[in-house]
């Protein structure tokens, strides 16, 4: 039974992988998503909900799919469907990760990283919680790790819940401002994104010459 459930998966996600590429899935963009929902006779709160599940086997992001919501559904239904989304894909997460690749990660890094692996042990809820709450986060493999380390599910999918409303919230609004001003919205976000460059780039210089200092 623990092989036929990895396999089970696997054969499916590569069946989705070749969908995707058949129909060209990857090449989507925000407008081409906008365009498939508000076209569809499926009902658009169930298809947003049934997307947002198949986009980690399309590699789309959440932030994308909650912004394309945000311009369909009011903001407290983009909010409420998105959270219902992420708990589904989170969920799914959880049990990729528990059934194919748990002890291996485990063996892993208490092998070669010892130390670090005793840290994520011992602060996985609090680190799995900033790290979904963080606009950008790679989210999906942060819930990924904590899995792999047999975090009890209640406790991880209520960190994921309660870490994803600020970044649903978050996400709805900036779909707002998006289509009510466009271009104050652009402007405003390549702002933030530039300054946030470049703090990166003067902490790595910074530690660079503290360590050549030292």
């Amino acid at each position: 039974m623990k092989k036929v459930v990895p396999l089970t998966v696997i054969g499916f996600w590569i069946l989705m992988l070749l969908l995707a590429i058949r129909y060209h899935l990857f090449h989507l963009s925000l407008q081409d998503i906008k365009h498939f929902i508000a076209n569809s006779s499926i009902n658009p709160m169930l298809l947003f909900v049934a997307i947002f599940c198949a986009r980690i086997f399309l590699f789309i992001p959440s932030s994308v799919l909650i912004v394309v919501g945000s311009l369909f559904f009011h903001t407290f239904e983009t909010i409420l469907l998105s959270l219902i989304g992420m708990a589904i894909t989170e969920t799914i997460i959880y049990l990729l990760s528990r059934s194919i690749l748990s002890d291996s990660i485990q063996q892993f890094m208490e092998n070669k990283y010892p130390s670090l692996f005793e840290e994520l042990i011992s602060n996985r809820k609090r680190y799995l919680f900033l790290t979904v709450a963080t606009p950008l986060a790679p989210t999906d493999g942060a819930c990924f790790i904590a899995a792999s380390t047999n975090m009890k599910y209640l406790p991880y999918i209520a960190i994921v819940f309660a870490g994803n409303i600020p970044i649903a919230v978050l996400y709805t609004l900036y779909g707002n401002f998006l289509l009510g001003s466009p271009w104050i919205t652009i402007c405003i976000t390549a702002t933030i994104l530039v300054g946030f460059f470049i703090y990166i780039s003067l902490k790595k210089r910074q530690k660079k010459d503290t360590h050549f200092s030292a």
